[in-house]
């Protein structure tokens, strides 16, 4: 297996140097239209405007992200006749977090295990996506690493589940979806059909490449501080890591046992553009064996314990005995996206899932932070609506904007877990529950602007939960050419909940600079 991803990596890379030898364009096609690449080079920074006190002690500075970052993707057509197509298809992304080498304090917060993989990324993850893709009249059929979209919606995802996502570096409303999900190597195939509203026959088998969602590491921005998660901050990691470590340690990997599969239908019938689909999947975040979750914790709190008393380091020795598990479950969902003339023609968009037989666990009164005392299967049912518009702003439009018009787009999402009771806790914060309800609403929305010949681009995109939990990020870019983009946000997190807080004390100013070849 590692020779075939080196392979792939290789091939990638020799297409990058032959597209060096041309001239430099936000997209170029190569060897006369039979290669084609484009990419980046990023620069990200965030300045946190408030750090806790108790945190101070692990930052120089304000700045407690700095992240350097390229991605190069190319497409070649090997084959390209009237009645075959061979394409190769590979993408590879490099990063440097350098934030943790500018900052030795910063560096003291993160833990020795994941700080490698955190500032430079895996073998794995130098290639985001390296597939053949084969075309033949109405069949297709893609084999290698992919990243598959299944839905559109901005800051939630519904219907858009196969690939895992990677939360270490940034989240929905400040990364796009493609740069958060996880590549999978995966068989893919379609079968284009004359049906009555051009049937699309999709499916596609995932035969054990087994990811788990990757949440923030502890130290760095996006995670918990040591001295919050630390029984003694500077002193060793806390027992958020703890878990963390032993869920990554825990987690199936290459396996065929862990085969995913699913089928998907497209069609275009009455002006409605739909899908239906099924997913078998295995969980990307893991459920805890009630049994040994408490001798895992015991372990880790005798080891604080001791360095509290005695000055010394935290150590505690990680068991052999598995904690986390992931299980198996199923999915059944669709798509329906129409556009109204009616309704000053804007576009109306229907996402919804089943989800069957999810595993959760159960502690009292539902909250994570308590210990589990049993495991129990639940069935939920969720979607959301989105509504997308495009107006004229008076005098604006015209002689600022080239009559580019503002486009705003709003959705509700709205999920219910059935046969409920107070004691489940449903762990991702992204699902947006308050500990113990069965259900949750969250309304996002985006409204985007671009002025003076597209060289000015100004977005207002965030988030609102009914418990009190939003999420509000206005950014503006400056575009002057064909290279050139860059960025200032203003990222805030709040909450009302003090027990559902996520990053509410982590509102930064941010700073990009992108050149795209």
């Amino acid at each position: 297996m590692k020779q075939y991803r080196c392979g792939l990596l290789i091939m990638v890379i020799c297409c990058g140097i032959l597209a060096a030898a041309g001239p430099a364009g936000a997209y170029m096609k190569l060897l006369d239209g039979r290669l084609e690449m484009n990419g980046y080079i990023k620069e990200q920074v965030m300045l946190r405007t408030h750090i806790p006190r108790q945190e101070k002690e692990f930052h120089d500075s304000n700045f407690d992200f700095a992240r350097t970052s390229f991605l190069c993707e190319a497409l070649y057509r090997l084959v390209d006749t009237y009645d075959l197509q061979i394409n190769l298809f590979g993408g590879v992304r490099y990063y440097y977090e350098k934030m943790a080498s500018l900052d030795e304090e910063f560096a003291r917060a993160i833990p020795h295990r994941p700080y490698n993989e955190y500032v430079h990324p895996r073998d794995d993850d130098l290639i985001t996506e390296a597939y053949i893709d084969f075309i033949k009249g109405p069949f297709q059929l893609r084999i290698g690493k992919q990243i598959v979209v299944w839905g559109e919606t901005d800051i939630k995802r519904t219907a858009d589940i196969i690939n895992p996502l990677d939360l270490r570096y940034g989240s929905p409303g400040t990364e796009d979806w493609e740069t958060l999900k996880i590549g999978l190597y995966m068989i893919r195939g379609f079968y284009q059909t004359e049906l009555p509203g051009q049937l699309l026959f999709e499916f596609l088998f995932i035969p054990g490449d087994f990811e788990y969602t990757r949440i923030p590491i502890e130290g760095t921005h996006y995670g918990p501080s040591p001295a919050t998660s630390s029984f003694n901050p500077g002193k060793g990691p806390g027992i958020y890591h703890w878990m963390q470590e032993k869920a990554r340690r825990d987690a199936p990997g290459w396996n065929l046992s862990n085969y995913e599969y699913g089928f998907k239908v497209r069609g275009y019938t009455w002006n409605i553009d739909w899908s239906i689909f099924y997913f078998n999947t295995v969980s990307d975040t893991p459920t805890a064996n009630p049994h040994r979750q408490d001798d895992l914790a015991n372990v880790y709190v005798q080891s604080g314990l001791r360095s509290m008393l005695t000055g010394s380091h935290i150590r505690p020795r990680m068991p052999g005995y598995k904690v986390f598990r992931y299980k198996r479950f199923e999915v059944l969902g669709g798509t329906l996206q129409t556009i109204i003339d009616k309704l000053h023609g804007s576009e109306w968009r229907v996402e919804w899932f089943y989800e069957i037989g999810n595993h959760y666990n159960k502690a009292e009164g539902g909250r994570k932070s308590n210990v589990a005392y049993a495991e129990t299967e639940r069935d939920t049912i969720g979607g959301g609506l989105t509504y997308a518009d495009r107006f004229t702003i008076p005098y604006i439009t015209r002689h600022w904007c080239d009559d580019r018009k503002l486009n705003v787009s709003f959705s509700v999402f709205y999920e219910k877990m059935l046969n409920h009771d107070r004691d489940i806790v449903i762990a991702e914060d992204g699902r947006g529950h308050r500990p113990s309800d069965s259900h949750a609403t969250t309304f996002t929305w985006s409204i985007s602007q671009y002025f003076y010949h597209s060289i000015i681009y100004f977005m207002f995109t965030g988030s609102y939960n009914p418990i009190g939990k939003y999420f509000l990020c206005p950014i503006i870019a400056y575009a002057p050419g064909d290279h050139w983009r860059w960025e200032i946000a203003v990222p805030i997190y709040g909450s009302k909940a003090s027990k559902n807080k996520g990053l509410h004390d982590k509102d930064s100013i941010l700073f990009r600079i992108r050149y795209e070849f």
